[in-house]
């Protein structure tokens, strides 16, 4: 486990941030040479990082390249993933997921547990001893609102969440960083991290139930008492005439998956009735982009799967209420099923930075995430 550097400057801080993030991302241990040229700092502050580093474990001098000429071959360091790993966790209405990674954000293992029982760590505990893994730093997922405490206010899917403080009750358990946040704003910040570049996006996530979320410049919208996007707690709100305390029905009962496949085959009644619930969608939608005004609309949630049958229809739905020169574009979400545990999994390198490289707010690999998946 990484110790953090002795009293460092803000200047001394950056440039060993920059160079873990650089010995990271590399393929190969790196000269000194090559690491200042990637770095932009000189020989000797290159050198005297290494140095702060090799405390930590996570930087460790390899076998020095065969010299092309005369002289000494060049000293080479690399970065030792194995230093450390990062756990996260994704709490579902039946199911605890877990996905572990080393320090550099390649996946080494996963688990499940049923969320079942009296004891609400549990389920958690039961699904990382599956990874035999012990972490350095964990972010965990969770369905419900939290308060500016960290406690979990309000949880429809899991009520016995409610009133917990899961970050304090996790990190005693384990003995390590914990950091606790909604399950959607984590899809959100994964879904920003992982497409193309774009300011500020806004996530709908269609499953059992609609919920929204919104990142700006990186970041998760959290507005002063951490109630951004939570259009479920305004009383008596409904996004469609049918759906009941949130949760969606249709035709076909309280599963679109079977509609919309139907839809997709080209019956005429299970196209209508889709057009039907974009067109009573699109207004709370089209509020939220006005005044958020974002990038991009991504679609995500287990009837995102449905691709253009559903996307289409609610392009044209919004389309219809803005008044505007200009759209967001509205795409598939890249994760559907993993998106809140690989934001967890983001949020436990970004917590547990300290922990894991000796450094804070060394920023998660993201990119290294998606394709250990991919």
């Amino acid at each position: 486990m990484a110790t953090a550097l002795s009293h460092p400057s803000a200047v001394r801080l950056a440039n060993a941030r920059d160079c873990v993030v650089v010995l990271r991302e590399a393929a190969a241990a790196l000269s000194l040479a090559e690491l200042a040229s990637a770095t932009g700092l000189s020989r000797p502050t290159v050198e005297a990082v290494l140095e702060d580093l090799r405390a930590t474990g996570l930087v460790a001098p390899a076998p020095a390249a065969t010299p092309g000429g005369a002289g000494r071959p060049a000293r080479r360091f690399g970065f030792d993933a194995s230093a450390a790993t990062v756990a996260a966790f994704d709490i579902g209405t039946s199911t605890v997921r877990c996905l572990v990674s080393d320090a550099a954000g390649r996946v080494l293992a996963r688990g499940s547990a049923p969320a079942t029982g009296s004891d609400p760590l549990a389920p958690l505990t039961q699904a990382l001893h599956e990874t035999r893994t012990t972490p350095t730093a964990v972010g965990v997922a969770v369905p419900g609102i939290l308060g500016p405490d960290g406690r979990i206010t309000r949880s429809l899917a899991v009520p016995d969440l409610e009133g917990l403080d899961l970050g304090v009750m996790l990190a005693d358990r384990l003995g390590c960083p914990v950091a606790v946040e909604n399950d959607i704003k984590l899809a959100a910040l994964a879904e920003h991290h992982l497409a193309p570049p774009a300011h500020s996006i806004v996530l709908l996530q269609l499953g059992h139930r609609i919920s929204v979320a919104v990142v700006v410049g990186g970041e998760i919208l959290q507005g002063a008492h951490r109630l951004a996007g939570e259009l479920g707690s305004q009383r008596g709100m409904r996004w469609t005439d049918s759906s009941v305390r949130g949760r969606l029905t249709w035709s076909t009962g309280d599963d679109g998956r079977r509609l919309l496949e139907r839809a997709a085959a080209g019956d005429a009644a299970a196209q209508a009735e889709v057009e039907e619930f974009c067109t009573q969608i699109a207004p709370r939608l089209a509020t939220v982009l006005l005044t958020v005004d974002p990038e991009r609309v991504v679609v995500g949630g287990g009837l995102s799967r449905a691709g253009e049958t559903l996307l289409a229809p609610l392009r044209r739905a919004v389309g219809r209420l803005l008044m505007t020169e200009h759209a967001p574009e509205l795409v598939p979400a890249r994760l559907t099923t993993d998106g809140a545990l690989i934001g967890a999994l983001g949020l436990g390198f970004a917590h547990g930075s300290s922990q894991i490289t000796g450094i804070p707010e060394v920023p998660a690999p993201w990119h290294r995430l998606h394709a250990t998946l991919s």
